[in-house]
C-alpha cells in the first residue's frame, strides 16, 4: 500500500492528530532578521494547504517548536492551528500539555522533525516522520523519511501520506473536482 509496509500503515491509520515542528520542518531552517530585528521565516502554501486538508478530514494539527516567535504565532492563526506550542526546550513537556489540551494519546500521534531535539517526541508517538534534509540521527530513527525537504512540501507529503492511508484521500479529491 503506497509503498509503506502493513506495519507502518497500521502505525499511520491510528493517527488522530499530527505534530509539527517549524524551523527546518515548515520552513527550510533559515531565520532571517531585518535590521530593526524583525524576523522572517519562508514557509510554503502547499505545507499549509496540506495541514488545512488534514484538519477538514478530521485530524488535528499542532506545532512544537523550540524557538519563541511572532511569526510562528501569525502563521498558525491563519491556519487555524489552536494547538501552538513554542519556547519548548523540552518537548516531552509540550507533548504531555497536548495531551491534556487535545484528548489524544501519544499513540493516536504523528511528529515530524528534523534534528535531535526532536528525538524524545518522535520515539513517544505512534507515528514519527523526518524531512529529507533532517540530520542523520533523526532519519536513522524515523517511522518514515519524506522524499521533500524542510519547508518545500515535506509536510505536505506527509499529510497526503497519512490521508491516503486512512482511505480519506478520494473524499478530499471529491471535495475538489466537485
Amino acid at each position: 500500500m503506497l509503498g509503506v509496509s502493513e506495519g507502518l500503515a497500521a502505525k499511520i491509520r491510528s493517527v488522530r492528530l499530527v505534530v509539527f515542528d517549524v524551523d527546518g520542518v515548515l520552513t527550510d531552517g533559515r531565520i532571517i532578521f531585518s535590521n530593526s530585528g524583525e524576523e522572517t521565516k519562508f514557509f510554503d502554501v502547499k505545507d499549509g494547504h496540506g495541514m488545512k486538508i488534514l484538519m477538514r478530514m478530521g485530524i488535528d494539527v499542532a506545532i512544537i517548536t523550540a524557538r519563541q516567535s511572532e511569526v510562528v504565532r501569525r502563521r498558525a492563526a491563519d491556519l487555524g492551528i489552536t494547538h501552538v506550542f513554542q519556547g519548548m526546550k523540552d518537548k516531552r513537556v509540550a507533548l504531555e500539555a497536548l495531551v491534556q489540551a487535545s484528548g489524544v494519546s501519544p499513540g493516536e500521534m504523528a511528529y515530524m522533525g528534523d534534528d535531535i531535539i526532536d528525538l524524545p517526541v518522535m520515539k513517544r508517538v505512534a507515528f514519527s516522520a523526518a524531512v529529507s534534509d533532517a540530520v542523520s540521527e533523526v532519519i536513522e530513527r524515523a517511522d518514515y523519511v519524506a522524499k521533500r525537504p524542510g519547508g518545500r512540501g515535506a509536510a505536505r507529503e506527509l499529510a497526503e501520506l497519512i490521508l491516503k492511508v486512512q482511505g480519506k484521500w478520494d473524499e478530499v479529491m471529491k471535495l475538489y473536482l466537485a
